[in-house]
């Protein structure tokens, strides 16, 4: 949850500093559209390389990696004094963002029994949103003070700092290490981290029934009838985070279009972050208690429901009221959302594949943020209102929903290992 925290706070970090970052590089402002755009595609690229790189020499590694990448080039973007430096920074540090996520949602799947996975994962990812919303409330405090460098400055010293503290304290996917064949020293202090006062003999054998393949990682994902549902998978992030970026990109401009003011339409846009944390958390409750299918379907449901509700929000309209739509639309969004999404892939691949599915399907989602962050400049550029940017979102959503939907009848990895334990078959 530390490492999603530190990466909620940099991938919004040069959000918050655009405003001060511009006069003090002497750039346009229209050129944060490309550090915008170029730091999305640091972390396409760092999800879809790192999370086969994790498969292949373990996840902890990989997190230490990239953490260390996208601190010591969160600091590099602190000294930049040119616009080719800043792109430069942000791309590298994207890359560090991307491929930090899926390895640590992997993690967190390898670690947790399936009756509570999804509630734990939900956990851990919410680190990522109260990231970013910690980082606004940090930002308003550092920029008066010590200029748009600060924020920058702690994004990247903190994980630094944070690395020793993984090395020490992080345990690898013991599932990992028994399918990679290691140690059975490495296992049983790897388990000792996990189950802590409970010894392990360095000798003992340690075994298990799930399945392993040599070759490339990423040729898995299609593989043993994997490829439908590894192609709904992309379509449900593509649009999933599409939907978020969208939101988080857009959101302050079209509230305040609607006749909100500037200062009242950045806190609505807080407020749906608020609500996004409790729908993360539901969503993983609800995950574990039910159908994880029948819940993301109908949390995708409820969310477009919930945006559309969006386009009914003007000037006239009570401002708590506004707030509320606008709570109960965060809600709605992540309880069909990115959040969800990862659950469902972390359980459909099984471990030796698991980062490497995570990592690709958050790369092409991220594709999905860059077209709908360039979406929604279009549809302002043609002067629509608010209604045709909130609508977009909810068709978007409900696409999701289909797509979940139909990937019920695509049996996950988790699902394939429960059936086997009924039949007392292995796998």
């Amino acid at each position: 949850m530390g490492v999603l925290f530190l990466d909620g706070y940099d991938t919004q970090a040069v959000g918050y500093a655009a405003p001060s970052l511009v006069p003090s590089l002497h750039i346009d402002r229209s050129s944060m559209a490309w550090v915008f755009a170029i730091s999305l595609l640091g972390m396409m690229i760092g999800a879809c390389i790192f999370g086969p790189l994790a498969d292949r020499f373990g996840r902890k590694k990989l997190i230490l990696t990239t953490t260390a990448l996208f601190g010591i080039f969160s600091i590099a973007t602190a000294m930049c004094t040119t616009l080719d430096g800043l792109l430069l920074a942000r791309f590298l540090t994207g890359c560090g963002l991307g491929g930090a996520m899926p390895n640590a949602v992997s993690l967190s799947v390898d670690y947790f029994p399936r009756r509570v996975r999804s509630t734990a994962v939900a956990i851990v990812f919410v680190g990522f949103t109260i990231g970013a919303t910690v980082g606004g409330y940090l930002a308003a405090v550092m920029l008066p003070i010590w200029g748009w460098e600060s924020v920058f400055y702690v994004g990247g010293i903190v994980p630094l700092l944070l690395l020793p503290v993984l090395y020490v304290a992080l345990p690898e996917s013991v599932r990992l290490l028994i399918l990679r064949g290691s140690k059975s020293a490495e296992i049983a202090r790897n388990l000792s981290k996990i189950s802590a006062g409970r010894p392990f003999p360095s000798d003992a054998t340690f075994v298990t029934s799930e399945e392993i393949e040599s070759g490339v990682p990423v040729k898995h994902l299609f593989t043993h009838g994997r490829a439908p549902g590894t192609t709904l998978i992309w379509i449900i992030f593509f649009l999933s985070l599409g939907v978020t970026f969208l939101l988080a990109s857009w959101m302050p401009t079209v509230i305040n279009a609607a006749g909100i003011s500037v200062a009242r339409a950045v806190a609505a846009t807080a407020t749906l972050q608020l609500g996004a944390i409790v729908g993360t958390i539901a969503a993983g409750r609800l995950m574990d208690r039910f159908d994880p299918y029948t819940v993301l379907t109908c949390g995708f449901i409820f969310g477009g429901l919930s945006l559309a509700s969006l386009t009914t929000i003007n000037a006239g309209m009570p401002y708590p009221l506004v707030i509320g739509l606008i709570f109960v639309a965060g809600v709605g969004f992540a309880l069909g959302g990115t959040q969800g999404a990862n659950v469902l892939a972390g359980a459909y691949y099984p471990t030796y594949i698991r980062s490497t599915g995570l990592g690709w399907a958050l790369g092409i989602g991220r594709v999905g943020a860059i077209a709908a962050t360039l979406l929604g400049g279009v549809l302002i550029a043609m002067h629509w209102n608010l209604k045709g940017v909130f609508f977009s979102a909810a068709i978007a959503c409900g696409l999701a929903a289909i797509a979940t939907f139909v990937m019920r009848r695509y049996p996950s990895a988790d699902q394939v290992a429960a059936r086997a334990a009924r039949l007392g078959k292995p796998i």
